[in-house]
């Protein structure tokens, strides 16, 4: 029976957007990431459940994620309970108070320059029998995104004098 549901990885919600101009996403280094889950539905969030009669036994079936991993493609992860905070401008530029990262390198030694982030969804799948039995069953899905990491740099020059 729970072979039969079509759960899903999330919508990955992220700051940065993807930016039309470019197809991607692009931050810098030390700039805040925000994850969230964009638009939770059943199949991606739960709770989703099903009720079957197999073998002759009625069982009622309910898969609800418990977390998310977040592999952030630079050797770091991100473990987060809840669907996040999604990002808005006046948050300015402070971290996620419920899911984010900061990158402290550049992505240009990536594939195509950029970071795979993988969000894997830990799903937990609990069952019940009319007979009194039941069990959990654990399953993951998972979704990505490509973001692209750039280093901002800036020069302190001493100023020149009229007649330095």
């Amino acid at each position: 029976m729970i072979s039969t549901f079509q759960l899903r990885g999330v919508d990955i919600g992220m700051a940065p957007q993807v930016n039309p101009a470019w197809g991607h996403r692009r931050s810098y280094v030390g700039i805040p990431v925000w994850l969230w889950v964009e638009n939770p539905q059943p199949l991606t969030w739960g709770p989703y459940t099903e009720t079957a009669t197999l073998g002759g036994q009625t069982i009622t079936a309910t898969a609800q994620v418990t977390g998310i991993r977040w592999n952030m493609g630079d050797g770091r992860e991100v473990v987060c309970g809840s669907t996040g905070t999604a990002y808005s401008v006046g948050y300015g530029l402070n971290d996620s108070p419920t899911c984010g990262h900061r990158y402290d390198r550049t992505s240009q030694n990536q594939p195509g320059d950029r970071y795979t982030v993988t969000a894997t969804s830990q799903w937990s799948v609990t069952w019940t029998s009319l007979t009194g039995a039941t069990g959990t069953v654990n399953l993951t899905t998972s979704s990505s995104t490509q973001l692209e990491i750039n280093e901002i740099q800036s020069v302190n020059v001493k100023p020149t004098t009229p007649n330095g």
